[in-house]
């Protein structure tokens, strides 16, 4: 089941994913210049805005995800933390 949802999940995300990609790999323009050209100067800013905090968003969940592997780590050789 857990497999499953991965591949499930990764589906779903890699849709997007290739939407995005397409235009700038089909016409060599990085993706803040097709915003640009799409939303305009001040439409870029909010999108540029809306991807940073994505970033740190996804960030925060990659630091809790590895914090949690390292110490169910060190539980598992040195035993549970009082």
């Amino acid at each position: 089941q857990g497999i499953m949802t991965v591949f499930v999940s990764n589906a779903f995300v890699l849709v997007p994913m290739i939407l995005n990609a397409h235009s700038g790999t089909k016409y060599g323009v990085p993706f803040p210049v097709l915003t640009r050209a799409a939303f305009g100067v001040r439409g870029a800013t909010v999108v540029g805005v809306l991807r940073g905090l994505v970033a740190c968003v996804w960030f925060g969940i990659q630091t809790w995800v590895g914090g949690t592997s390292l110490l169910t780590l060190y539980e598992a050789l040195a035993g549970p933390i009082v």
